[in-house]
């Protein structure tokens, strides 16, 4: 198989692997919103619920919150429906149902595994090989940071529960004396504390966040590197050999951030262990 012909069918088979990754973006964040508007809905309902059973507030008081909150509450119960009844990837310009995400899972690792076919069957240069790996280390990139981004914002997430749930349960414990039906908010609000600390314990968001960011800064600066020709690169003036040498340090970045991650999946006595 001609060289040319190979290089033609790689760059469609990335376009196919990169419109069918940014659906599947699409996807998950359509689904994490889903599950946004699941939780805060009915979180906000009980909560206004709760506020109607405080002798001690105000109807004026009362309708000064209902009247901005309720049609939020109702905007997350209807956005959480029609999430979850159109679940998918973006629509298709010739109509029909969105792809759910297993199917865009399914296809794109399809395409990623006729690309590999195709570079081990035909006759391709390890130049050609090695560049295809360079830009494959850019979608690396990008995706590491999407999960970077993903694991910061839930850490956030659970990092504000703790500190605005400690210094609420503080407060409430103090009120239970002159209002004793206080204390089922403070148990509430404990026990929403102690999970958001516990999840926060064992799955380590912040050190996922932290390892995967840092991973994507490296391959973006040794990116940067190899195209202007500094640092490593500042004296290798054969174009295959600087290639050779990204790739490799590529490959390393790639491998010691499975090693993180594999070590982040293990419990604590292993984790020492292995340090």
């Amino acid at each position: 198989m001609p060289v040319t012909s190979v290089s033609e069918r790689l760059l469609t088979l990335d376009h196919t692997i990169r419109q069918l990754e940014n659906a599947l973006n699409v996807a998950r964040r359509r689904k994490k919103l889903s599950n946004y508007s699941l939780v805060f809905g009915p979180v906000l309902a009980v909560v206004l619920y709760a506020l109607a059973w405080f002798p001690s507030i105000k109807q004026t008081v009362l309708l000064a919150v209902y009247i901005p909150t309720i049609p939020v509450a109702v905007g997350f119960g209807v956005a959480s429906f029609w999430l979850k009844t159109h679940p998918g990837g973006p629509k298709p310009p010739e109509g029909g149902a969105r792809p759910n995400e297993g199917q865009l899972e399914l296809e794109l690792a399809r395409q990623r595994d006729t690309r590999k076919l195709l570079l081990a069957e035909a006759d391709v240069p390890i130049k050609v090989r090695r560049l295809a790996y360079r830009e494959d280390a850019y979608a690396d990139i990008g995706q590491f940071r999407a999960e970077s981004r993903s694991y910061r914002s839930v850490n956030n997430l659970l990092q504000g529960i703790v500190i605005i749930g400690a210094l609420a349960a503080t407060g409430a414990s103090g009120l239970t004396a002159a209002f004793p039906n206080v204390r089922w908010i403070t148990l509430g609000v404990t026990f929403a504390v102690g999970i958001s600390s516990g999840f926060m314990g064992y799955f380590k968001y912040k050190e996922r966040s932290f390892y995967l960011q840092q991973t994507a800064d490296a391959m973006e600066s040794e990116s940067d590197a190899f195209q202007v020709g500094v640092g490593r690169y500042k004296r290798i003036t054969d174009e295959e050999e600087a290639l050779a040498e990204y790739v490799d340090e590529v490959h390393r970045l790639k491998a010691e951030q499975k090693k993180r991650e594999q070590n982040l999946e293990q419990p604590p006595e292993a984790r020492n262990a292995n340090d």
